[in-house]
């Protein structure tokens, strides 16, 4: 198939991108700055320049394509305000209807990626596909987007696969900014008492998912994707300091650590999301190649720690 994938060079779409390529797929990319984005093109990713603001950039690129990812977001520098949050959701709701019209009108299969903080605070429960969206402040665009998205499936027919991940790790992402790169500067504390459930996917094995969801999944599906095995924020928080040989860190409470990383990315990060995944591998086979955070974690945190 012929697939374009927004954001084609960030954390989640670059895997996305190199699932697909995988499978034999021609990929188009849409990239802020095709220039920087020379090792895609080597790997014969169509290039195309656009930004999620504007909508003519993107937008005629749909018709050259049999199916869309969804995968861009909005790059902010420094602590996540409330005001950066709202930018980063504006040009989220502005893509994502531009393209979800663009799929609909031109008959084009629609895979939009939602968020581990869209399903807010659930305590110990599990979350599934039933649990409705009730997002924690990082979740509240995404949420709205969920929400529109199946009203236009269910209304208008749009052909739209809804995948929810739990938290991603890998080379890059929350896990390089929110914790490894605090610890290396000294400011990474266990936000609370750490007993908040995170479930947890490895960013290849998201791509792999997306790869199963654009062949396999019918139209309206939705799946959350992670592995079986949570981790409480403590038992994570320690696997970062571990693997990086530093000393184990305390709690730390939620108004501190917004000092440094902003006060509605805490907010999301104390919520618990204990996540049942067993739909998308009942349905497509899925299985994730990296079972658990505790046994792919440190390999990670160490490429990350020795990078930065």
């Amino acid at each position: 198939m012929r697939v374009l994938v927004t954001g084609a060079t960030g954390f989640v779409g670059g895997a996305v991108v190199r699932a697909l390529l995988a499978d034999g797929h021609q990929v188009h990319g849409l990239v802020r700055d095709p220039g920087a984005a020379a090792a895609l093109r080597r790997d014969g990713v169509i290039l195309h320049a656009g930004d999620m603001r504007e909508p003519a950039t993107y937008v005629p690129v749909v018709g050259q394509v049999d199916s869309v990812v969804q995968a861009a977001q909005l790059s902010t520098a420094g602590r996540v305000t409330r005001a950066r949050a709202r930018e980063v959701f504006a040009a989220e709701h502005t893509m994502t209807t531009a393209l979800a019209d663009a799929c609909l009108a031109q008959g084009r299969r629609l895979l939009y990626t939602g968020g581990c903080f869209d399903w807010g605070d659930h305590g110990d429960e599990w979350i599934t596909e039933e649990t409705p969206l009730s997002p924690s402040p990082m979740g509240e665009g995404h949420a709205r987007e969920a929400r529109l998205l199946q009203r236009m499936h269910a209304e208008q027919g749009l052909d739209v696969v809804r995948l929810n991940p739990g938290f991603v790790y890998g080379p890059g992402g929350l896990l390089r900014s929110a914790f490894v790169e605090q610890a290396r500067k000294g400011r990474l504390r266990c936000i609370g008492n750490g007993s908040n459930w995170w479930s947890c996917v490895h960013v290849d094995d998201l791509g792999r998912a997306y790869a199963a969801a654009l062949t396999g999944a019918s139209p309206g599906a939705y799946y959350a994707v992670a592995d079986a095995d949570p981790i409480s924020l403590r038992d994570l928080t320690d696997v970062v300091t571990d693997a990086m040989k530093k000393p184990r860190v305390r709690s730390g409470p939620a108004w501190l650590v917004g000092l440094f990383i902003g006060r509605p990315l805490v907010a999301s990060l104390v919520t618990s999301f204990r996540v049942d995944a067993s739909r998308i591998g009942e349905e497509l086979s899925w299985r994730p190649g990296h079972p658990s955070f505790r046994e792919s974690g440190p390999a990670v945190i160490r490429v990350l720690a020795d990078g930065a």
